[in-house]
């Protein structure tokens, strides 16, 4: 009898004995692992919340940079911004929260009154030696030198997610003015060239006509004005750009009782606690990947966080795991082979390529004694569902109250793929033979720590997913982990990633 043979029977005996569901050496072990239901902490999506790190589910947080905090004249150089980063971000690793800068130059003093008066007066945050004009010639210039440096200074920054363009109007919302046709093909540029790893994002669907950037939607929903204008824009011309580029932005409140009721809620606690529906088909529709504002709710309000709960694991990406094949036995120095299938729940893809480790964990102290990481796999390909009426919404309500109505309902008619993952990884000759647990992770590139969470109840501290368990030159009696040993996704709060030092 061989020697394979034997432990293969052997196994079988000790099953027969010991009522051990056995796996012979040569099968493959086959798992479904449960699917949690609950809301994610992720990175790169969710609710945009506070630097701090405070907030239950927020990975993001906007950083309104004013112009002059980074160049306050022409002779200021990229060192000016990076020490502005630096200083302003320097904990944001260890919480695990990424930055959406957005530079502006103006910030009005009061968002109260009519239309026109709402921006005025400001306070400036324009440079000491430039004029306040938005198309003078010298504006032009600085603008372009401005972009070029914050390309620089944050295009390979770990801690930034993607970038708000920002720049022209109050809060930088490129309105009061408008960025001209002319202006438009000047920063579109700069941008682009700017900026080849981190995505960038502008205001007004309508505008930037010629450029692949997401948006960032800071009246997210509003009924009348807003949604007359973006909706037909986002499920028409805009209708996959949420495939390469963020949906994004805000939810705007306003303490004037006559603006509020033209809102989704008067508040960011109303929003949640009482328009979750709303919110969830919205974001659902729209591909949307994160809202920052509604962010402020009170989240000791018991409707607000069930509301909360909802639209947190509605947003951006969510990726479940069905099924995972493997080899039950494998020989040190000989190949193993993997199989999974994925599906994306969410509403948007990541964003960004992060790759997907597999490796082998001590059952006892749950540290890898082994791990690599799949080769030619683009998880941003991992799409979520669709609705079938795209573009097919009917217009109701007055010119204040303008909405949408379709005949789909809040999930997607057009059901998410599954997608299959195959890889074969060789393992160390000098690996010792024995019993390990075999895991899945998502990593930050940013020190190559576990750090994106697949929405399944296997999951270990730390960012790992134990599957099961595999044999490195002995046979596992029984593959399939009890699920006491698994840890509560929601409740680790351990997760961050690195900045290497420049």
């Amino acid at each position: 009898m061989s020697h394979q043979h034997f432990f293969k029977w052997t196994a079988i005996f000790l099953a027969s004995v010991y009522c051990f569901d056995a796996v012979a050496a040569d099968e493959t072990v086959v798992i479904h692992p449960a699917i949690y239901d609950g809301p994610i902490r992720n990175p790169l999506m969710g609710f945009i919340g506070p630097i701090n790190g405070r907030h239950e589910f927020a990975t993001l947080a906007r950083e309104y940079v004013r112009w002059n905090a980074i160049e306050n004249s022409a002779s200021d150089g990229v060192d000016k911004l990076r020490a502005y980063s630096d200083a302003h971000w320097a904990n944001v690793a260890e919480k695990n929260i990424k930055i959406i800068p957005r530079v502006f130059l103006e910030w009005p003093k009061s968002s109260g009154g009519g239309q026109d008066e709402a921006y005025w007066p400001i306070d400036s945050y324009w440079p000491a030696d430039l004029p306040r004009d938005f198309a003078s010639e010298q504006f032009k210039q600085r603008v372009v030198r401005m972009i070029a440096k914050m390309g620089e200074a944050w295009d390979c920054d770990p801690r930034i997610a993607f970038i708000e363009m920002g720049i022209v109007g109050p809060w930088g919302e490129q309105h009061h003015p408008s960025v001209s046709i002319e202006m438009q093909t000047l920063m579109g540029d700069a941008f682009t060239k700017a900026f080849k790893h981190k995505l960038v994002v502008n205001r007004y669907p309508w505008d930037f006509k010629d450029y692949q950037f997401g948006i960032h939607w800071d009246s997210f929903g509003n009924p009348g004005w807003e949604m007359r204008t973006h909706v037909p824009d986002l499920e028409g011309r805009l209708a996959d750009r949420w495939k390469t580029a963020p949906m994004a932005g805000e939810m705007a409140f306003s303490i004037d009782p006559k603006s509020a009721k033209l809102r989704l809620g008067s508040s960011p606690t109303d929003a949640v606690a009482n328009h979750a529906d709303t919110l969830v088909q919205y974001i659902r529709r729209w591909h949307w990947n994160a809202l920052g504002w509604v962010s402020n709710y009170d989240a000791k309000n018991a409707n607000a966080a069930t509301g909360a709960a909802r639209i947190q694991s509605a947003f951006g990406y969510r990726f479940v795991i069905d099924e995972v094949q493997y080899s039950a036995r494998v020989e040190p120095g000989e190949k193993l082979s993997l199989a999974f299938k994925v599906r994306n729940l969410g509403s948007a893809p990541i964003y960004d390529n992060w790759p997907v480790e597999v490796s082998l964990l001590n059952p006892t102290s749950r540290e890898s004694v082994w791990k690599t990481n799949f080769a030619k796999l683009d998880i941003r390909q991992w799409l979520p569902g669709g609705f079938s009426d795209q573009g097919k919404g009917l217009v109701i309500g007055d010119k204040d109250r303008t909405g949408f109505e379709w005949k789909t309902g809040l999930d997607y008619d057009i059901r998410p793929a599954s997608y299959d993952i195959r890889g074969g990884f060789k393992l160390p000759r000098d690996l010792p033979a024995g019993e390990y647990i075999l895991a899945l992770s998502i990593l930050d590139p940013a020190g190559k720590l576990p750090c994106a969470r697949f929405a399944i109840k296997n999951y270990f501290k730390g960012g790992h997913h134990p599957i099961g368990k595999i044999g490195v030159g002995q046979t596992v009696l029984q593959p399939e982990l009890a699920s006491v040993i698994f840890d509560d996704l929601a409740s680790d709060k351990s997760l961050h990633y690195l900045v290497e030092p420049k």
